[in-house]
């Protein structure tokens, strides 16, 4: 529970590391720190449907709720904020846009997906999972050379149930990619697999507007073939 954590994230409320930092104090962690940097990035356009968590708007700001939580917080580019300090830290990834290639391969960083990699990779992939009846599922994993892939720490399956709608599984989804992510803390010093895909540039990426206009039909077909 000593073990130095950094957490990397946004200087905006953010309702993936909200539920991460909670979790991470709830189970005792105390020597965290969490690095806030700019939003760099827009939403090309908004889906129609909506998988992932809203931002809640009791969520308070990052710095508050590190003050809240005892957690330091540092506010600033993660190049120029983070220095030798944490080169034996580890890192959560909560949300951080682009990270440069020295610094990922420096750092210890873990990102949880919401995919089962190496079947669903890249954008959208708990859509694009059952759109092509792929196992749905989160996997933890260190960042590295390879897109949602690589030194692989845990894979966990998210099962279907017959009164299951896409959004209840949408929810567990996003509960168990919080609960991987802080767990995967202590599964960092034991053997981990390589899984590597058999193209490095098979990624999912946004889902179009025609096939999302399908997916509660398909969600109701993937539910007959997985329960059958």
């Amino acid at each position: 529970m000593n073990r130095l954590i950094a957490v990397l994230t946004y200087n905006v409320p953010h309702r993936k590391t909200y539920d991460t930092l909670c979790l991470l104090k709830s189970r005792g962690y105390k020597n965290i720190t969490v690095f806030a940097q700019p939003v760099t990035y827009a939403k090309k356009r908004q889906p129609l449907i909506c998988h992932r968590p809203e931002l809640i708007f009791s969520i308070p700001e990052p710095s508050m709720l590190c003050s809240s939580l005892g957690f330091q917080y540092v506010e600033g580019e993660f190049k120029n904020s983070i220095n030798k300090k944490y080169n034996d830290a580890i890192f959560l990834l909560c949300g951080a846009g682009l990270l440069h290639t020295e610094f990922v391969q420096t750092h210890r960083i873990i990102n949880s997906h919401p995919g089962y990699i190496p079947l669903a990779r890249g954008l959208d992939a708990y859509k694009w999972s059952i759109y092509n009846k792929l196992p749905i599922g989160v996997t933890t994993h260190f960042l590295g050379s390879y897109i949602d892939a690589g030194e692989v720490i845990e894979r966990r399956e998210v099962l279907v149930n017959a009164f299951d709608t896409f959004h209840s599984v949408a929810q567990r989804i996003y509960e168990n990619e919080i609960d991987i992510l802080v767990g995967a803390i202590e599964k960092v010093d034991i053997e981990h697999e390589m899984i590597l895909p058999s193209d490095e540039n098979d990624l999912f990426k946004r889902m179009p507007e025609d096939k999302e206009r399908e997916l509660f039909q398909k969600f109701e077909e993937y539910k007959q073939l997985i329960i059958q």
